[in-house]
């Protein structure tokens, strides 16, 4: 692989590395947050909060690949398409 490539046939200065996905849920945080036990007493706290992260990291996951699928509407490549369609089926 050249330097200063993504492995693709495009070099860094050519991507654009714009965050399509700024103004949604922070999937990473939403999805790796704290242990909820630290804060929760009961076992029903725990097992709401453990759910309610569980919610809110698959709404991320969701609203990320709507972006994803917007960006890439316009491209010559379906099976890339049916295939966030499939995830997106899989996330709600």
């Amino acid at each position: 692989q050249e330097l200063n490539t993504l492995g693709f046939e495009c070099t860094l200065e050519e991507v654009d590395l714009e965050d399509i996905t700024k103004d949604q849920i922070n999937t990473i945080k939403a999805c790796t947050s704290e242990d909820p036990r630290v804060k929760k007493n009961t076992y029903i706290e725990f097992q709401h909060d453990i759910f309610m992260e569980q919610i809110k990291c698959l709404q991320g996951i969701y609203e990320d690949l709507k972006a994803y699928r917007a960006e890439l509407r316009n491209s010559n490549d379906s099976s890339v398409l049916a295939t966030i369609d499939e995830m997106m089926k899989v996330s709600i």
